[in-house]
């Protein structure tokens, strides 16, 4: 990931190299069934060529996968890469949404470090917890049918 956006900054064509080199092999994976490669691929083709849709995509790959750190990643890439064109109001949500996935996953010091970036961010409000996988409803119901 890195490889593609300090490519790109500093006009590195060995960065970029480095970093398709990478997403050939995460691409070799996923095109052998990898269930774990397929949303890391996903991210990197968002990053190597970015776009919406292709953010989305990751997104939600990152998210059926549980992968709760890349898909805050590719929130707050595609809220950068909005903000690049000018859609502030949905580049805002997105990086929103990234900044409670870093907290919910427990990297603090980035959710900190994105709150003195974004100023917005300090009035964030939560508008819900997402489960992340089975285990929450699991302990409701063990709960429930311990107290009968």
């Amino acid at each position: 990931l890195a490889g593609f956006e300090m490519g790109r900054k500093k006009k590195d064509k060995s960065l970029i190299q480095l970093a398709s080199k990478c997403l050939k092999y995460f691409r070799t994976l996923t095109k052998l069934g990898s269930s774990s490669a397929t949303p890391i691929y996903r991210l990197m083709k968002a990053v190597s060529s970015p776009s919406k849709s292709r953010y989305d995509e990751a997104i939600s790959m990152c998210h059926e996968g549980r992968l709760i750190h890349f898909e805050a990643m590719a929130y707050e890439r595609c809220g950068m890469f909005l903000e690049q064109e000018k859609r502030i109001d949905v580049s805002n949500e997105y990086i929103t949404t990234a900044y409670w996935l870093y907290t919910e996953w427990g990297a603090t010091s980035k959710a900190d470090s994105m709150i003195k970036t974004y100023s917005f961010l300090e009035k964030a409000q939560r508008p819900y917890q997402r489960t992340r996988s089975g285990a929450s409803s699991i302990m409701r119901t063990a709960n429930y049918i311990g107290s009968k």
